[in-house]
């Protein structure tokens, strides 16, 4: 049950991310509205993905399905951090859209690594 849960965060974050980054930026650009009014809309939505990294880890760690060493779980934690730095750049939006397009670049690595685990893959006999 709790993995449904986890899939949902990540898709919310996932999608939302590269929903903004790559559909809804290009068009408030093309409109004249970037970086004005177009940074509005990614701070809420990093702000968003901030807060669901957050609820996965939580959920992880409230059901012991982490295991820290794994790269799924620390692709979280870096995306996680990265997303709380993009408000440390706040006056730079050229280095918040760097930050936006590596976390969504790590966002692709953890879903082809682990697609319907979200932060646990199955433990093979040799990694014990």
């Amino acid at each position: 049950m709790v993995r449904h849960y986890l899939i949902l965060f990540r898709t919310f974050w996932l999608g939302g991310l590269w929903a903004c980054a790559y559909v809804v930026r290009p068009l408030l650009e093309h409109r004249g509205f970037f970086p004005q009014h177009g940074m509005d809309v990614m701070h809420v939505m990093v702000g968003l993905g901030a807060v669901s990294g957050g609820l996965i880890l939580l959920l992880g760690l409230l059901f012991r399905a982490l295991s820290w060493r794994q790269l799924p779980v620390q692709l979280v934690l870096i995306m996680t951090f990265l997303s709380l730095v993009y408000f440390a750049f706040m006056p730079w939006w050229k280095l918040q859209m760097i930050l936006v397009h590596a976390i969504s670049l790590l966002g692709l690595v953890w879903l082809l690594i682990a697609p319907l685990t979200v932060i646990r893959r199955d433990v093979t006999p040799a990694e014990r």
